[in-house]
């Protein structure tokens, strides 16, 4: 007999599940539970369940449509009995759970449009505890659409030239952790977009449909874009921190191949996150002697120096001449940097790409 799949939203982690509507039937039951990292969610129109098995065509989706205002808070729900589905004829490996600004709500069982909570797992049972997440925050979102620009990383890196990318496909997204998938604790990225696919123009503006001041940590508002031959995604760096202009930036490197003359076999495939950065003065100067530092577990610094197609390891304990490094993890990282006579700044670096780092002049005493 086929199994069933229910949930109920709890207000503490300890609250009780709602009662499955086939007892006979072997079901997972799932609760969420809030895990302190509390957001606004009164944008929420639509929340979406996937399931997945051990093979790539063991996927499937199931949505359902919400009230503005339904999804109150981190610690305050009302969405008890969301699902109450079927169990695929497959061994569920990862289940997870995502509150979406989907202005058109649910289509074709999926939720299009900013993630605003998630919650996953991959420790599969009879009973379910998801921890939940907040993404983004409904409070920093604004319906309007926000330009981007797409700057070419190695140029800037090399000489402070801002060189734009034409003809590169994007599509705007978001990064954050997922338990997903068996033991694979990074991120995903692949099926959170917010619009169709569009090519970057002669002056390397795209558009955003959104506008968000914030992320939260550990998450990040991104693109993923193919220029012919590789897949670049990555983190936006906000609008007016960045090197060549007032707008938000993208920073594009051909990611396999910096990677391939970067990088041993081993660092490939212990780090599915790798981004190549460099810090920069306001006069887009590199920055030596500046340090990084992560809280984020599993993540590593590397600091650079260009060499061929890619970047080599220094060993050294802060930035060289070049002002290059290089972040190692499974996920995206929140890191800290600090140079002499320079303002802190914390960045957050994900996916598989580029990011710099601008630096302004601290403050005097």
């Amino acid at each position: 007999m086929p199994g069933r799949l229910a949930t109920a939203v709890a207000a503490l982690a300890a609250a009780a599940a709602a009662a499955l509507t086939a007892a006979c039937d072997p079901a997972i039951e799932m609760r969420l539970v809030p895990v302190g990292d509390e957001v606004d969610t009164s944008c929420v129109t639509a929340v979406e369940l996937t399931l997945t098995g051990r093979l790539a065509e063991e996927e499937t989706y199931h949505c359902v449509e919400v009230t503005p205002g339904t999804v109150r808070s981190l610690r305050d729900h009302g969405l008890s009995g969301l699902f109450d589905v079927a169990l695929p004829p497959w061994d569920v490996i990862g289940v997870q759970v995502r509150g979406v600004a989907a202005a058109q709500g649910c289509v074709e069982r999926r939720a299009v449009g900013p993630t605003i909570f998630v919650a996953s797992s991959d420790q599969i049972d009879g009973e379910l505890e998801l921890p939940m997440r907040g993404v983004l925050s409904c409070a920093d979102r604004v319906d309007q659409p926000t330009p981007v620009r797409v700057i070419d990383f190695q140029s800037l890196a090399a000489d402070g030239t801002c060189a734009v990318i034409e003809g590169l496909q994007t599509q705007p997204g978001q990064l954050f952790p997922t338990m997903l998938y068996n033991g694979y604790s990074g991120y995903q990225w692949w099926f959170y977009f917010w619009a169709p696919p569009s090519q970057t123009p002669s002056d390397g503006m795209i558009e955003l449909p959104y506008t968000f001041s914030t992320a939260r940590n550990g998450s990040c508002i991104g693109l993923y874009t193919f220029d012919g031959q590789s897949l670049v995604d990555g983190c936006l760096t906000p609008a007016g921190r960045g090197a060549c202009g007032a707008e938000a930036e993208f920073h594009y490197l051909p990611y396999v191949q910096v990677r391939d003359a970067s990088l041993s076999i081993e660092q490939m495939l212990e780090n599915l996150s790798v981004v190549f950065g460099v810090v920069l003065d306001r006069d887009r100067r590199p920055v030596a002697g500046a340090t990084i530092t992560t809280a984020t577990a599993g993540t590593s610094i590397q600091y650079t120096t260009p060499s061929g197609a890619g970047f080599a390891a220094t060993g050294g304990a802060a930035t060289g001449a070049s002002g290059t490094f290089t972040v190692l993890g499974d996920r995206p990282a929140l890191i800290e940097v600090t140079a002499p006579g320079k303002a802190t700044r914390r960045v957050l670096a994900g996916g598989n790409g580029a990011t710099i780092v601008m630096m302004d002049d601290a403050a005097p005493p």
